[in-house]
């Protein structure tokens, strides 16, 4: 099997992922004041983790890679729960970019674009396409046991999607990897000479 050619095979998952992450964004740039209270829980995460690091960009992308990488696996195997807890996933992901970039616009002293060029993207590139293939793989394994390909049966067509997702799952780490590395060593460089400049 080649990766470039399952993500093609599979490419109307990813893009129903990419509007579902979508649909979230939306959610949380509206309704930033109404999840509030909702979002502390994670944020509060967030923030546990960038402390643990104490500092140190190898402790933080560490950190991170970890969570990202728990993140991921949650979305792949939930999508064996008919897919729901997958999409779910995919969505709260959304709506967390949306309210940290809705957040930063409100309370920050520098420009929110200012913070999404700098802060987000370097390593949204990666990390972002990383959580759409987990969670269109899961929501694959879901979408199999429920309706097996033609001439398949569900365990034969749900073994296939398996199969197909630990192939990529090497590609999702890759993605996590440079993620972490570019959000823990590169992101607060670039924040620090925005901010100073």
């Amino acid at each position: 099997m080649n990766a470039f050619k399952i993500m093609a095979r599979n490419r109307g998952f990813f893009w129903f992922s990419f509007c579902l992450f979508i649909i979230g964004l939306l959610i949380g740039l509206v309704f930033f004041q109404q999840l509030h209270e909702k979002m502390q829980p994670l944020l509060q995460n967030i923030g546990q983790i960038a402390a643990g690091a104490k500092g140190n960009h190898l402790n933080l992308s560490l950190a991170l890679l970890s969570n990202n990488v728990k993140a991921s696996l949650v979305l792949i195997v939930s999508g064996i729960f008919l897919a729901i807890l997958a999409i779910g996933g995919i969505v709260v992901n959304g709506i967390m970019v949306g309210y940290a970039v809705s957040m930063v616009g409100q309370t920050a002293a520098v420009p929110a674009w200012s913070l999404v060029v700098f802060g987000l993207l370097p390593h949204g590139v990666f990390e972002i396409p990383a959580f759409l293939l987990a969670g269109s793989m899961g929501i694959k394994l879901g979408y199999m046991w429920l309706r097996p390909m033609t001439g398949f049966t569900r365990w034969q067509s749900f073994r296939r999607a398996v199969g197909e997702t630990l192939y990529l799952f090497p590609v999702i780490l890759l993605l996590l990897v440079v993620a972490a590395g570019v959000e823990g060593f590169v992101t607060p460089k670039l924040l620090s000479w925005y901010v100073k400049s």
